[in-house]
């Protein structure tokens, strides 16, 4: 065998996939910081109740 027959660069699908997942993975984790901070900063005020 040559040194490029025993290169493998991707032995799984889950590696080829990763870069695509990461930056979802990032953009969902800012939009739980933002969600998470906003509920943090008005705990008192709810729109659904009726006066």
């Amino acid at each position: 065998m040559t040194a490029t027959a025993d290169l493998v660069l991707a032995s799984h699908p889950i590696i080829t996939a990763v870069p695509f997942f990461v930056p979802t993975f990032a953009v969902v984790a800012v939009v739980a910081v933002i969600v998470y901070r906003d509920r943090r900063r008005n705990p008192g005020e709810d729109d659904d109740q009726d006066p």
